[in-house]
């Protein structure tokens, strides 16, 4: 009987045993499962930060491109609006004498002055859209002109100075765009 206890015993300790390393065993499955969730967990994140400084990188370089084009535009509406201006008061005069002799001169023999004056008029209208245009691209010209069928001369040289100063001061942001590029 003494026997039979002993191997009754012997088999409860290696029962006992077996549950133990099952339980041992579980115990290290479950720490190495949470361990590869943790590493997983952290992986998503740090391809998620990844990912969100990669879209923001973007993002800062499509405003900067997106401004540049701004400028680039910008720039060339300068220019053209410049160009317009100096016409217009490069015609001025001559539209004023012509005004003045439509009334004392039969048409036919002033022909060309006449083609001249509707010529300053065309320019006059082309030069009213221009502040509009360059408004919608960010940039303000002040002037005083109100009527723009019959601007003063003063007024059309302010403006001419006003788009002169605005066209060298976007050269030079846009040579400073295209140099850091």
């Amino acid at each position: 009987m003494v026997a039979a206890w002993r191997i009754a015993s012997v088999e409860a300790a290696k029962a006992w045993a077996g549950d133990l390393r099952h339980r041992f065993k579980v115990k290290q499955a479950d720490r190495e499962k949470t361990q590869q969730l943790r590493h997983a967990r952290l992986d998503d994140n740090h391809q998620a930060e990844l990912q969100r400084s990669e879209d923001e990188r973007k993002q800062a370089e499509k405003a900067r491109e997106n401004e540049r084009r701004r400028i680039k535009r910008a720039h060339a509406e300068l220019k053209k609006a410049l160009q317009t201006t100096n016409e217009s008061v490069g015609t001025y005069t001559t539209a004023l004498f012509i005004n003045l002799l439509k009334g004392e001169v039969p048409p036919e023999t002033i022909l060309e002055e006449i083609n001249k004056l509707d010529r300053h008029r065309l320019l006059l209208k082309e030069l009213q859209g221009h502040p509009e245009t360059l408004s919608g691209l960010g940039i303000s010209i002040n002037h005083r002109i109100k009527d723009w069928r019959d601007p003063l001369r003063e007024d059309l040289r302010e403006l001419a100075k006003a788009i002169t100063s605005k066209t060298e001061e976007y050269a030079k942001v846009l040579s400073q765009h295209q140099g850091g590029s």
